[in-house]
């Protein structure tokens, strides 16, 4: 009983709530602000990007301001694939007499599921301004059907090439063409 009631006496440490300066980092790639445009014509660039990407829309929430897509992908990595093989080669050379059982080429990377999620927020007093931030995942699973690996892609040239488009996108719909 005292060491609940001790328990319950421990203090939250003041940064608890604190993101880190990585997350930060992170945040500052992931944002981009927009000014002179409506939430609704971002969404509408935003989607139209997405889909010459090759993404499927999954959801739209305009009051919201908030976008998914995602799509699937091929993940195999030729070097990954050209070691598998290699590797089968010689577990079977090795075992000519037993056989080769062993089936390690499932264990390689096959397809990818990628989603990316865009939020719209009006920049407070500054009109017509909006700041979009984009976040993406990946799963990318084994040929066997298990799951590989799974991260938020954290690469900043990634995030520019889609801000590049949608900067260019965003003119195009605020000059409705």
């Amino acid at each position: 009983m005292l060491a609940v009631l001790l328990g319950s006496c421990a203090t939250m440490p003041d940064d608890a709530f604190r993101l880190s300066e990585s997350a930060l980092e992170m945040r500052e790639i992931q944002t981009r602000s927009y000014s002179d445009v409506s939430d609704v014509e971002i969404l509408s660039a935003s989607s139209a990007v997405l889909q010459d990407l090759g993404y499927a829309i999954d959801e739209v929430e305009k009051e919201l301001g908030v976008l998914s897509a995602s799509k699937r992908a091929d993940a195999k990595d030729a070097a990954e694939i050209a070691g598998s093989i290699a590797l089968d080669v010689a577990d079977c050379l090795l075992t000519l007499f037993i056989g080769c059982e062993r089936d390690s080429f499932d264990a390689t990377k096959d397809v990818q599921d990628i989603k990316m999620t865009l939020v719209v927020l009006p920049v407070l007093g500054k009109e017509r301004t909006y700041s979009v931030r984009l976040t993406m995942q990946r799963v990318v699973w084994a040929r066997d059907g298990t799951i590989y690996d799974q991260e938020t892609v954290n690469d900043a040239a990634v995030y520019q090439a889609f801000f590049d488009k949608l900067s260019k996108s965003v003119f195009l719909e605020k000059e409705g063409v």
